[in-house]
Formats: structure tokens, sequence, C-alpha cells
């Protein structure tokens, strides 16, 4: 065991890189959304990211990849002689670097669902007026000797248009809160899609109100069009 060092902090190595990769991670993301809102000029009122927890995903499983392989340099490097303790910081810096770079975040506003992959990718958005239905869908990967009940999923959320069309938003990882956190923007884009419906059918209303009301005022006539019961009589049989 000398010549390995301790089991303890080989074991410990990749959960304390990851630990701190999400940290770093997260705080990163806060501050850009914070100078950069998904929505543009309106503010995010809910967002949720893909997570590194989201299984079948290749720019996942390259972080995944990477603070992997940063832990056990860091645990080399802090139990064997002659081992560099500078490739895990290397490793772990690539792991925070491509785990931003490649970024997938949605967020809602009042008005817009809005979606970005990547900083240098052009975020795309749909109007809240534009939508007819909103599912949160749960997937699990098919081709596993686990059983089904026991694999991790997946979910997204699937946006129906009001022309038909459909739209598939990016995944996360059902695990670590991921799910509840597509529910509670799926359940903010269904109250504004009350709200909308409550306009409309509220304009529809007052519009529906004010042809009736126009239906029952009289109708002006033109002074040169009204008749003159006096000239009338003079105008009659002595």
């Amino acid at each position: 065991m000398d010549g390995v060092g301790s089991p303890l902090l080989w074991l410990l190595s990749v959960p304390v890189a990851v630990l701190l990769q999400r940290g770093a991670v997260h705080g990163l993301r806060a501050a850009w959304l914070a100078h950069e809102p998904v929505s543009g000029d309106h503010t995010d009122s809910v967002v949720y990211h893909r997570s590194l927890w989201t299984p079948g995903e290749p720019q996942v499983l390259v972080a995944a990849g990477l603070l992997l392989a940063s832990g056990l340099a860091a645990a080399a490097g802090l139990q064997l002689e002659g081992w560099p303790l500078w490739p895990a910081g290397l490793l772990w810096l690539a792991a925070v670097v491509w785990d931003l770079w490649t970024w997938e975040r949605v967020a809602a506003s009042v008005k817009f669902v809005s979606w970005r992959r990547g900083w240098r990718h052009s975020a795309r958005r749909v109007a809240v007026s534009d939508l007819s239905e909103v599912n949160v869908v749960e997937r699990r990967p098919r081709a596993s000797r686990i059983p089904a009940w026991a694999r991790p999923s997946t979910c997204y959320l699937a946006l129906v248009m009001r022309d038909g069309k459909a739209v598939k938003l990016p995944r996360t990882g059902a695990l670590f809160g991921g799910e509840a956190e597509i529910e509670r923007l799926a359940n903010f884009v269904r109250m504004q899609m009350d709200v909308v419906a409550d306009n409309r059918r509220r304009a529809a209303a007052d519009k529906r109100s004010a042809a009736r009301r126009a239906m029952l005022e009289p109708v002006p006539v033109h002074p040169s069009n009204r008749i003159d019961p006096l000239a009338l009589n003079r105008g009659g049989p002595g």
C-alpha cells in the first residue's frame, strides 16, 4: 500500500474534483446570466441547465472524463514521488472551460421561452402567445442490462406551437433535481399561457360588448336628410 498511497485519498480525489468543478461552474454561470440573460431584454424568471448527470450526451462524457483524469492525477501528485501536480490543475481547468463552452440552458420570461447552446451559438426563442401546449418528457436508455427503473433518465421540455409544430428543448439529467427544475419552468410557462388566454378572452368579450352597444345605439341622421313636420303641413292642401 505504501507504493500507491492511501486508498481513501484515491477514492475521494474524483468526488472532490467534481464538487470543486460544479461550484466554479455554477458561480460563473450565475455571473454570466446576470450579465447576459438568455431571454435578452427580458428577465429570466426560471432557468434550467443541462447537468453533468445527463446520460448519453457526448459533451457531458468529455467533461466527466476530464474530471476523472484530474482527480486521479491530483491523487497521484499528492502521494507519489516524482509525479507533478500541475497536470491535475490543467485537466480540472479544461473541464470547467469545456463545460461552459458547451453549456446548454433554457430560460422562461413572462413573454418568451429561450434556449442557447454554447456562448457562440445564437439564442432561439418562441413567444408564449404562440404556444398551445407544454410537456415534460422523460427518457431512459434502451440498450442496457440494467433494469429500466434503475437506469439514469433524461428529461426535456417539449413545446407544441399553435400551428402544430413541435420543438424539443435541451435535455438534462433527472438526477439531483434536474426533473424538478424542468417541472418548475414548465409550470411557469403554463401560468403565462393562462394569462395570455385570459387576456384573449377578455379582449374578445370587450369586442362583442362593443358590437352590441353599437347595434343598440340610434343611427345618427344627417340634418339634410331630416324631415320637418311643419314643412309638410305647409305644403299640404289648404
